[in-house]
């Protein structure tokens, strides 16, 4: 894919890029704002922002006859909300090239999502820690970045929203917490992979928490 997407505008498909731009300005780093509104365009995409659902970034939704559509949570940090664009663009290319033929992220899906991330690697785009993070990711992507507690870690270095937050990785073993809006007291246990076991002060019950979750640390004793 390449964003050579246009030979060239017509006046009104400019004023449409420029609205598409104006809007998502809110959301994408600046060099993704001109490919991503003609990659909208091109592909006749529906693009809605949503309110914050939890377990999931985004959607797709295909259409036979009027444009696809996907959504992103409004929630996202820049450079999250750009990777969820991709990914979901990649259920697009897939859909248009397999129909409902495909594992929704099997391997053709995931060849489409390296494929339509490959453009954004060759902008100035992505800081050095980042790129090469994404780069590994993207060598065999998950159905979620949320899946890829590295990837997370990474990108978390770069949303403004989360700093001062503590996640339950930066946790030791031990540790004494609270779930962001919940009252219950835990302790952490150990590591697994993309959840660390958890169990309740009392020792009656175990949860697997993501890695990533926000908590409240205890304070301990003075």
């Amino acid at each position: 894919m390449s964003f050579k997407l246009f030979d060239s505008l017509t006046e009104q498909q400019e004023t449409h890029k420029a609205k598409l731009v104006h809007v998502l300005s809110e959301y994408l780093p600046e060099p993704a704002l001109s490919p991503c509104a003609e990659l909208i365009m091109f592909h006749r995409l529906h693009l809605h922002i949503e309110v914050e659902r939890k377990g999931r970034y985004g959607d797709y939704t295909p259409h036979s006859g009027k444009g696809s559509r996907i959504s992103i949570n409004h929630n996202l940090s820049p450079f999250e909300f750009l990777i969820t664009f991709v990914h979901e663009l990649a259920h697009h290319t897939a859909f248009i090239k397999y129909g409902n033929n495909h594992d929704p992220h099997g391997a053709q899906w995931k060849d489409e999502f390296k494929r339509c991330m490959r453009p954004f690697f060759e902008l100035e785009l992505f800081p050095y820690d980042l790129k090469a993070t994404l780069a590994k990711h993207m060598q065999n992507p998950k159905y979620s970045q949320s899946a890829d507690v590295k990837l997370l870690q990474v990108l978390r270095k770069y949303d403004a929203t989360k700093v001062g937050t503590t996640t339950l990785s930066q946790l030791p073993d031990g540790a004494i917490f609270q779930m962001k809006g919940n009252k219950t007291m835990l302790k952490r246990i150990n590591k697994l992979r993309t959840y660390i076991l958890c169990e309740s002060l009392d020792g009656k019950w175990k949860y697997r928490v993501h890695a990533m979750a926000e908590v409240n640390p205890s304070p301990g004793p003075k």
